[in-house]
């Protein structure tokens, strides 16, 4: 991305001319190793243009979260190509609704999208940052203000911001990726294109390669695009989806003539054109079979007790260091609130989901005699000296034949435990995770009672 500075004339930088087609130009040369130009502007002031990589820049912002799972992949493509032309390839759906778009800087992204969004729309389009006024073909166009005008406004501001299915706020990198996405995924003509193959990182959970399944699959059903999962790409077999799960295999006439690919996951998932849709795992993904055992499974457990459902995130997600509402709250402060829930709405028992044995022991204990869960394969913090995510550990542990048996036997028994949480008649977790999605998602907005607890924040109900 390119931003504005001084005219430094000290250095004896490649100039170019303070056009329309100025960014185009001057990428040309970052591609050389070029990194700061002087900019001739005609009738108004000069000024350099510097060049940073999206992602290390990205990377570098205070607002980045620290966290691995964040800074291990790329996070936006270095969009060296992009056509603002070609509008079949660009989402501009995702500006519906709004009156406004206020913009804190001007950058090469937010000028490009400021001139997209005056020439193809009726919304207002105001600046901050008065370094607008050194483009000639916006500086009348666009209105200088400190805050946006409009009620219906579209917030862009300098610093990143990591909230992906937020439809009013974004950083101009944010706004720009959802926007330009199908240009990065692939250079095949829009009326070409009949499918996206989506590669999925095998460190993904079932929960997180089926809600990503889901949510990309509603998104390029706007576009008239069919989705399907990599063969092979995640760590379960493509025999285990389509038994357990509705998933689409791939077509017999998918090949490069008529298909986009998609490598990067982060770059794909972490954006609001993939994260708006609100598709997500339902039981009706669920094969007859499976569901159909679920249910005798919850009817025979559960039974006409009343139950509280707990589900505690714990392993490998506290080891990725995510932040707010999705870091694991504390586990005395998680039982210290389930004490409270048990004691004011007279709870039978709890059923309680985790793969973790720590925080598994510690309920035990508090709540002697009170406890159901499922049969599944637990782990403690301890176990992830050197690895980073339960797939690490489940391959340095298991024989390949043995790790497939596993993966499959633990992939179901989640699913059980999914949907023995969305049986009961509350729901309590420790954190936002894709466990919390999909219970809710089974259960139907039938939780009386639901409690969310993090690190950050206080109980929300």
């Amino acid at each position: 991305m390119f931003t504005f500075v001084e005219y430094d004339s000290n250095i004896n930088y490649r100039e170019l001319d303070c056009t329309p087609g100025l960014f185009h130009e001057a990428l040309k040369y970052v591609l050389r190793g070029e990194s700061r130009f002087h900019v001739h502007n005609e009738g108004a002031a000069d000024f350099d243009m510097c060049y940073d990589d999206n992602d290390r820049y990205t990377k570098a912002d205070p607002a980045c979260p620290d966290s691995d799972f964040y800074k291990s992949e790329l996070f936006f493509p270095p969009y060296y190509f992009y056509d603002e032309t070609d509008l079949e390839k660009i989402n501009m759906y995702i500006l519906d609704g709004f009156h406004e778009v206020f913009f804190e800087e001007a950058n090469e992204y937010s000028l490009v999208l400021a001139d997209l969004i005056l020439k193809h729309t009726n919304l207002q389009v105001t600046f901050r940052d008065r370094k607008v006024t050194l483009f000639p073909w916006l500086k009348d166009k666009v209105v200088l203000c400190f805050i946006p005008e409009k009620e219906k406004s579209i917030y862009v501001q300098k610093s990143f911001y990591p909230v992906y299915n937020t439809p009013d706020r974004f950083c101009s990198l944010g706004l720009f990726h959802s926007m330009f996405i199908l240009q990065w995924i692939t250079d095949l003509p829009k009326k070409d294109l009949k499918y996206v193959e989506l590669t999925i990182r095998k460190t993904e959970g079932i929960g997180s390669v089926l809600n990503t399944y889901l949510k990309a699959q509603e998104a390029f059903e706007k576009m008239g695009i069919k989705i399907y999962i990599a063969p092979g790409s995640t760590r379960y077999t493509d025999k285990l989806l389509t038994t357990y799960f509705k998933i689409d295999e791939k077509p017999e006439d998918a090949d490069e003539t008529n298909t986009a690919f998609v490598k990067c996951f982060n770059c794909f998932t972490l954006n609001n054109f993939t994260q708006r849709n609100t598709r997500c795992i339902s039981l009706d993904v669920i094969k007859p079979a499976l569901l159909n055992d679920m249910k005798e499974y919850a009817d025979l457990l559960l039974g006409n007790k009343k139950t509280l459902g707990v589900l505690l995130r714990g392993t490998d997600f506290i080891i990725a260091n995510f932040e707010n509402s999705f870091h694991p709250g504390d586990i005395d402060r998680c039982i210290s609130l389930i004490a409270e829930r048990m004691e004011k709405y007279n709870y039978d028992r709890i059923f309680v989901a985790t793969e973790d044995d720590y925080y598994l022991s510690k309920m035990l204990k508090a709540f002697p005699h009170k406890i159901i869960t499922v049969s599944q394969e637990r782990h403690k913090v301890e176990d992830f000296k050197n690895l980073k995510y339960i797939s690490d550990l489940e391959k340095e542990t298991h024989s390949e034949e043995a790790y497939q048996a596993s993966v499959e036997d633990t992939t179901v028994n989640y699913i059980y435990a999914m949907y023995m949480l969305s049986r009961c008649e509350s729901f309590l977790a420790n954190c936002i995770c894709n466990g919390v999605w999909i219970a809710e998602a089974f259960n139907e907005g039938k939780f009386i009672h639901k409690d969310i607890v993090s690190m950050m924040d206080d109980t929300q109900s």
